[in-house]
């Protein structure tokens, strides 16, 4: 998978495009955190409805979908992501990417450093449910795995589609990881740790911040593409 030194035109376009999807995020996003931060009807009735939907009927333990879902939410922890950011970054490094690499794994961090940050400002209680299935410790808001699931998976979706791969290939991997983002968004509702708003919130910021962050890595750390 080769990336180029330059920015194209294409990929200036892209970088308005990815740019103003990101604010859009952003913007959503923030919807959202005052929502919760204002104790907001909507909100509410928002988790409710979906914590019914997803939980009832109640997860059955020992059931195969239930040990899937727990293997596949091991994905989406920052202990995991953050280590495999580093190495993907290095490796870019020693593709002579170092700019891709710098960008990736700062992505990654940032976006880490932003989640802990925000967790302590809204200061979210975990839902009380009398069935979660999986100690989970700390604040509520936003989900962590949530997060980390649509920045780093996101991310590296992103870069596909601006890789020289197969486009049927892009394609393939791009539906994996986005089932894979959702799959793990929808596990920590359906195991009792979140509510479905700490779940969208966490999507939403990563979206953004995937988005945005290849935005500035496109419009900015790349060298300025010449005509020959």
């Amino acid at each position: 998978m080769v990336f180029d030194r330059t920015i194209s035109a294409r990929e200036k376009k892209a970088a308005k495009t990815l740019g103003i999807i990101g604010i859009v995020f952003f913007i959503l996003f923030g919807i959202v955190i005052s929502g919760v931060a204002f104790q907001k009807e909507w909100v509410q009735q928002l988790d409710l409805f979906f914590i019914d939907l997803i939980r009832n009927p109640a997860p059955i333990q020992g059931s195969a979908w239930l040990s899937f879902v727990f293997f596949s939410t091991w994905f989406a922890q920052s202990k995991l992501t953050t280590p495999i950011a580093l190495l993907i970054g290095l490796w870019f490094g020693f593709q002579k990417r170092i700019a891709l690499g710098v960008w990736f794994f700062f992505s990654i961090l940032l976006g880490e450093f932003t989640l802990k940050s925000l967790k302590l400002l809204v200061a979210r209680p975990r839902p009380v449910t009398n069935g979660e299935l999986v100690f989970a410790h700390g604040f509520s808001f936003p989900s962590g795995h949530a997060l980390a699931s649509a920045l780093f998976y996101g991310s590296l979706a992103l870069l596909l589609c601006y890789s020289n791969a197969n486009n049927r290939i892009k394609t393939i991997i791009a539906v994996v990881l986005l089932f894979w983002i959702v799959l793990m968004s929808y596990d920590r509702v359906y195991l009792g740790v979140h509510y479905p708003s700490d779940v969208l919130g966490g999507f939403l910021l990563g979206i953004a911040w995937s988005c945005c962050s290849l935005a500035l890595y496109l419009g900015f750390l790349k060298r300025p593409y010449k005509a020959a």
